[in-house]
């Protein structure tokens, strides 16, 4: 009894040897980049929003290239590092207090518990338990503040990559539509797709953040917040924050006006905030979801955690567009293999 033995060419096996090496080369390098990821990423978000712009000037104004890059990426700097400067000067300050006199910050602590034992009759912290805390905060906001360093080297980064995207952003788009082996139609219709997700989650989160943080605002100044504006500034990255948003900070506020005798502001601080600040979070999500796309409340919350866990405090913007180019592939590879005809 003849047995046929079957081989591999050996084309197949060069192949083969082939691929493993640019596998191999391909995790070293990105092994050595992955924390580089959330810049790429942000390049990727920017180059999306600029696009079209860049096209608008380069071809109906006939503005020259260079120029044009330019004049975008310094309007889009200054929108996004502006805040991020903020927020680094505010938190400095905070921990710089807190380092320099960790004294008072017990002591604040200890009016707060005892005001809250006597008043109130709640034990939210023992007294061997105070200093531990204050440690602990201290702790979260050095934190905090290299967070904040970290996103500035990694806009810095983002910056560079899109410099270059922008200026080659015609071969870049070529590439796009030949290096990819599925159909040009269903790539024109995915990058449609892309678009408005990538605009939906950079565009419409800080937004919506940023109306919520106006609106509380005005509370800040209705009940008198010492430095309103500072807590205006944080309340629009705590808006960002999946479940306890905003509540994150209005709500540490009105206890401490609280602890300091102002109770009817107090009062009426949190009352505000939990019923016309949680309420305009609603309205403001349902109308710009009618100018962007649709991304489910699922998506964000668990793309922020992923996104805290990936990349730290700029995950809050990037999780959810990861989670979102998750199910991006999984519709492309769904019009691609499985059902090519979704609109029969």
């Amino acid at each position: 009894m003849n047995i046929k033995k079957h081989y591999l060419s050996n084309n197949i096996l060069l192949q083969i040897l082939f691929i493993l090496v640019i596998l191999i080369v391909f995790s070293l390098i990105a092994k050595n980049l992955l924390g580089f990821f959330p810049g790429f990423l942000g390049a990727l978000c920017l180059y999306v929003l600029l696009l079209k712009p860049l096209r608008w000037l380069t071809d109906n104004k006939k503005w020259k290239k260079l120029p044009s890059v330019i004049v975008l990426m310094s309007i889009s700097a200054i929108l996004i590092i502006a805040p991020v400067y903020l927020v680094i000067q505010m938190l400095t300050n905070k921990v710089l207090v807190i380092l320099n006199d960790t004294e008072k910050v017990k002591s604040d602590i200890n009016e707060t518990v005892k005001m809250l034992q006597t008043k109130f009759n709640v034990d939210v912290f023992s007294a061997t338990n105070i200093e531990k805390l204050t440690q602990v905060g201290g702790s979260i906001l050095e934190k905090t503040v290299n967070a904040s360093m970290d996103m500035t080297l990694q806009l810095g980064v983002a910056f560079l990559i899109l410099y270059f995207m922008l200026m080659n952003h015609v071969k870049l788009v070529n590439w796009f539509y030949k290096i990819l082996p599925f159909k040009v139609e269903n790539l024109k219709k995915m990058n449609s797709d892309l678009r408005d997700l990538i605009i939906s989650n950079a565009v419409g989160m800080p937004l919506t953040a940023f109306l919520q943080a106006i609106v509380a605002y005005i509370g800040y100044l209705i009940f008198g917040v010492d430095s309103s504006f500072t807590w205006f500034v944080l309340t629009i990255f705590a808006a960002m924050l999946p479940v306890v948003g905003a509540a994150i900070i209005y709500v540490p506020i009105g206890i401490f006006m609280l602890t300091k005798g102002d109770t009817a502001n107090a009062i009426g601080l949190l009352l505000y905030c939990f019923i016309i600040v949680g309420l305009s979070d609603n309205v403001i999500r349902l109308l710009l979801q009618k100018k962007m796309a649709d991304v489910h409340p699922l998506i964000t919350i668990f793309g922020v955690i992923v996104g805290l866990n990936l990349f730290g405090f700029i995950g809050i913007v990037f999780g959810p567009i990861l989670f979102s180019f998750f199910f991006w592939l999984v519709k492309l590879y769904k019009y691609e293999f499985i059902d090519p005809n979704p609109e029969d």
